[in-house]
């Protein structure tokens, strides 16, 4: 299956021009394979070439705690042809449940690759094969180990041209192995599938199988022993993108969706919240929860404000006492007096809020208390009748005369007020 591949070199171009302009930043050599990864051991390129090598297919992320026990033959297989999962990292280990799932989507006439430098046992033991020479992928080049080993150490089935580049270690290979699996006596998978199988050799490192692939039902799982075949730094070195192109091309023309999973180092065992972080809706729901928890603890951990007690305004106690003595006089009959102490409460007032002396109730003194009140010259001249008829008079006065007394000095509080 020929696909040209000349897409690769703006995409080289870009890269190396990127890393001119950051020469003066420290570069990372932390082996990441994460398909955002710029960086010389991030797998950005081999990510981005999946849509120039297969143009028709569905490009899927799958996130790195994704766990295989979640796989749906149904769902995930694409109608209009094939389905092609890549896993890409470095240890990659299952749990019993996600090996079969596994399995039995690749039975279902799918194609699942992984790239690991670390398979597990139980996958091992189901296929027959045993990964060597490996666990030298995050060594840092140095002296005695200078990368040189690796050049010109990969080759490709159906091709005499070599490849390789001057980094870190890429010379893990299979081994055969023929022994009974305790997994195949537990009948936990059905071991007569993969029982005298012998898988294709699709690639090697220093003639040593290290790209190896199983027929299992109607579909193919394939094994590659050495991940950093799919860093940027292998890629931009020499003409590795061909290498790319030759592993890519080992698959069907009809692959019309592609699962992506670069899962860096996987665990056979997953926790209850990793299961729950797998799925967008569960994972939004977990966060949501989280953030409101912690703005609940936030705002309630400050101190609240203690209740403010509600206070009764304090009694006039002053106003009940001149309530309960003019009530005395009343009671009394004593109508003269109690009349001489509300002209003296009014005198008063005038005193306090007009500034006039009472002392003299003459026509100047009535000129200027029209004048302050702005009341009706005939309320005044009423007013004062009355208060000098008691004050000055003297004259005795009954109930309905104080009556009247008190009530036209109220009317006169209530008019000046308005």
């Amino acid at each position: 299956m020929k696909r040209n591949p000349t897409y690769l070199l703006l995409i080289f171009c870009l890269l190396n021009c990127t890393s001119c302009i950051n020469t003066n930043k420290k570069t990372s050599w932390r082996v990441t394979l994460d398909k955002k990864d710029k960086k010389p051991y991030g797998g950005f390129l081999a990510y981005q070439s999946l849509q120039y090598f297969f143009p028709k297919a569905d490009i899927l992320a799958l996130s790195r705690g994704f766990r295989y026990g979640s796989i749906d033959s149904k769902m995930m297989s694409h109608k209009n042809g094939k389905t092609l999962l890549v896993a890409v990292g470095l240890d990659f280990y299952l749990s019993e449940i996600e090996l079969k799932k596994l399995i039995a989507f690749v039975k279902e006439g799918n194609e699942v690759i992984i790239f690991a430098r670390q398979f597990d046992d139980k996958l091992q033991q189901l296929l027959h094969c045993k990964t060597i020479d490996h666990g030298y992928e995050e060594t840092p080049l140095n002296t005695h180990n200078d990368g040189s080993l690796n050049l010109k150490s990969l080759t490709v089935a159906n091709s005499t041209k070599t490849f390789g580049y001057h980094g870190r270690s890429i010379l893990a290979s299979f081994i055969q192995l023929n022994d009974t699996t305790d997994l195949e006596k537990k009948n936990e998978v059905d071991s007569s599938t993969f029982k005298h199988t012998i898988p294709d050799i699709l690639g090697s490192a220093k003639n040593n199988p290290n790209f190896i692939r199983y027929k299992l039902g109607d579909g193919h799982i394939s094994l590659h022993a050495a991940p950093l075949v799919m860093s940027n730094y292998f890629l931009l070195q020499n003409d590795n993108k061909d290498y790319l192109q030759r592993i890519w091309n080992t698959f069907p023309n009809n692959i019309s969706r592609i699962y992506w999973n670069d899962y860096f180092k996987r665990n056979s065992k997953a926790s209850d919240l990793s299961v729950l972080l797998n799925y967008p809706a569960t994972r939004w729901a977990f966060f949501i929860a989280i953030f409101g928890l912690l703005v609940y603890v936030l705002f309630e951990s400050k101190r609240r404000q203690r209740i403010i007690p509600v206070l009764t305004s304090p009694e006039n106690n002053s106003v009940s006492f001149v309530e309960t003595v003019g009530r005395l006089y009343y009671n009394h009959g004593n109508h003269t007096n109690l009349g001489e102490k509300i002209i003296q409460h009014f005198f008063e007032w005038v005193r306090t809020h007009y500034f006039l002396s009472t002392t003299r109730l003459d026509e100047q003194f009535e000129r200027q208390l029209i004048q302050k009140s702005a009341l009706p010259e005939t309320t005044i001249k009423t007013l004062l009748e009355r208060i000098k008829a008691v004050h000055i008079e003297r004259k005795e006065i009954d109930e309905t005369e104080l009556y009247q007394l008190y009530n036209i000095i109220q009317q006169f509080y209530k008019n000046d007020k308005q």
